[in-house]
């Protein structure tokens, strides 16, 4: 550690050190035990239950012994921890329970993905690097899948089965393990509440003099302040899991779901246990694919999809705290293209100034790739937003729509545009993107120009510049579907960031007279014109987020500066983690 073992920061940093490495070795061993059982299909296989029992067992009595002075001090992680020994010895004292290991054991899977995370912050590894970004959406995805929802759910199907079909849960040996395991899943959901609010491991430097030390201690709840800690938990859950948040991963889940259940169902089929459900299940994904919507008129919402739409429009705009700048008012006679910028990984912004513009009682559709369009569900939602395919037709008839539906958004980067985004750099690809003006001269639309400030915050990406990126971007242009490494909100690839956007409506360049055959020239101008408006109000009104003061807008032919990486100063201090405070010993 560079001072040698005289130095007792040194000292201490590597058994930090020693210990997460063991940590890590005896999650990572229960891991793969647990998923290798549950992918099998015989997660009820008692064979090497016993082992794997007593090989945690060993592990859990080192972490008592030699954390001893912090099990003293801190409540939460003596409970955690006592509470895990009782469980171990409870399942061995037991007979007949040795088929329930395995569940038991995937708890452990998130507390490898945590321990990844320790190790990566030890050696030094930037927050900002692609590496931590991964280890932290697999975190934050097995926490709250494994710990939060499936575990207590598999453990309640258990009990709910009653004692006739498990016998050998109910004994009385087997209590002490209910007992516990039920407190370490009100303690999950405890940190639950507190990832909610830290959705990352934030570290901090403490030296080791006693005030230091007292501060640290005071991170994690004492035992009597407990039950006002789970008093907590909803008031945090709600702060970071908002419905919001809720809506996010509902689309995120329809994104990545949709493509990967075909090869699950047909799984199913082969195996003649799920073969029923598979095939009723396939129907359903399939009449979902192909159920025919119609794109030639508009979308026509009952009562309750339009109340629905309203509450989610709500929901975005207080998410982001939009605002919006109109530079002219739109005519309720005029028909409208709005080509927006930045795309982003995902065009909120565009999403939030359509919620704008049905308060004012109009109707838009948002113009988006035809992929999306095919994938199960999530094509019955997007059409309730009013997206329609990017096919030309389609845009046409939209462009000829009147009142309450004269307004379209397009976002012309596409995805090119995604592999540009930097959160240091405002760069857009729009110089060689003149399709949308030709459909605007075709239709005799007013072509209207939109800056979304902001958007290049609600994700942490791999732009173009690195080979995984370019690799990427290729990639995705060659299948038509976006394809970007990103991490937002608990490391999750479609969740965003809560930061705030503001849309820039520019003033609307006014086309008289539908054009047929626009010349190249005609085309030329008018985009000559939208640039120069874009590049107006991005100039006028950039200072409306912070730190957007001193930025300028680069286009795709342009160079950019290169990257700045921060540099984080080297520090023999022994960390504090504020995600996890009791997880992290301060005195070994």
């Amino acid at each position: 550690f560079g001072k040698g073992l005289s130095d007792p920061q040194a000292i201490l940093r590597r058994k930090v050190t020693e210990v997460y490495l063991l940590s890590s070795f005896h999650s990572a061993m229960c891991a793969v035990f647990s998923l290798q059982k549950i992918l099998r299909g015989r997660w009820d296989d008692p064979k090497g239950c016993e082992g794997m029992l007593c090989f945690s067992l060993g592990y859990t009595t080192y972490t008592l012994v030699s954390l001893r002075g912090q099990l003293l001090k801190d409540n939460l992680f003596a409970l955690n921890e006592g509470a895990h020994l009782i469980e171990l010895l409870s399942c061995l004292r037991s007979r007949g329970v040795s088929w329930i290991v395995p569940t038991l054991m995937s708890a452990e899977i998130p507390l490898a993905c945590l321990n990844a995370l320790r190790l990566l912050a030890e050696v030094g590894v930037p927050r900002s690097s692609t590496v931590w970004q991964l280890c932290l959406g697999a975190f934050a995805t097995s926490f709250v899948g494994i710990k939060g929802i499936l575990l207590p759910a598999m453990l309640a199907q258990l009990v709910v089965r009653g004692a006739k079909q498990h016998p050998e849960l109910h004994q009385p040996a087997f209590l002490p393990a209910k007992v516990a395991c039920l407190v370490r899943i009100m303690l999950s959901y405890t940190w639950l509440g507190a990832m909610s609010t830290h959705w990352r491991p934030h570290r901090r430097s403490m030296s080791l003099d006693r005030r230091s030390a007292q501060a640290a201690m005071e991170v994690a709840p004492r035992l009597s302040e407990l039950t006002d800690s789970f008093a907590k938990i909803g008031r945090s859950i709600s702060v970071g899991l908002n419905p919001s948040s809720a809506y996010f991963l509902l689309v995120q889940s329809l994104y990545f779901s949709g493509p990967f259940s075909l090869p699950a169902l047909l799984l199913a089929l082969t195996k003649p246990a799920t073969r029923l459900a598979g095939a009723v299940a396939l129907a359903v994904v399939g009449a979902a694919t192909f159920w025919p919507i119609r794109f030639e008129v508009p979308f026509s919402r009952k009562p309750v999809q339009s109340r629905s739409l309203d509450w989610i429009g709500r929901l975005l705009r207080n998410y982001f705290s939009f605002r919006t700048v109109f530079e002219a008012r739109l005519d309720p006679k005029r028909r409208y293209l709005f080509a927006c910028c930045p795309h982003g990984v995902m065009p909120y912004g565009v999403n939030c100034l359509q919620s704008v513009l049905r308060d004012q009682g109009i109707a838009s559709q948002l113009v988006a790739a035809d992929v999306v369009l095919r994938i199960p569900f999530l094509r019955q939602l997007c059409r309730l937003t009013g997206v329609i395919p990017a096919r030309a037709e389609v845009v046409q008839d939209a462009l000829t729509w009147g009142y309450p539906n004269n307004v379209t958004f397009i976002v012309p980067g596409g995805i090119a545009e995604i592999f540009l985004m930097r959160d240091d750099v405002e760069q857009i690809f729009l110089k060689n993107r003149k399709g949308f003006v030709k459909l605007a001269l075709q239709a005799g639309v007013d072509l209207v120009p939109v800056y979304g400030l902001g958007h290049t915050y609600l994700f942490k990406t791999l732009d173009k510049s690195s080979t995984l990126g370019s690799i990427l971007m290729t990639l995705s242009r060659r299948l038509k579907i976006s394809l970007p490494l990103a991490a937002g909100r608990f490391g999750m690839p479609l969740v965003p960031l809560k930061k705030p956007v503001v849309a820039l409506v520019g003033k609307p360049i006014r086309i008289d007279a539908p054009v047929a055959e626009p010349t190249k020239e005609q085309i030329n101008l008018v985009h000559a014109q939208f640039v120069g408006e874009l590049k107006r109000i991005f100039d006028k009104h950039k200072h409306l987020i912070p730190n957007y003061a001193e930025k300028r807008l680069y286009f795709e032919d342009e160079e950019v500066p290169a990257r700045l990486v921060v540099q984080t100063p080297h520090n023999d201090t022994a960390p504090v983690d504020l995600l996890f405070p009791s997880s992290l010993p301060s005195r070994l």
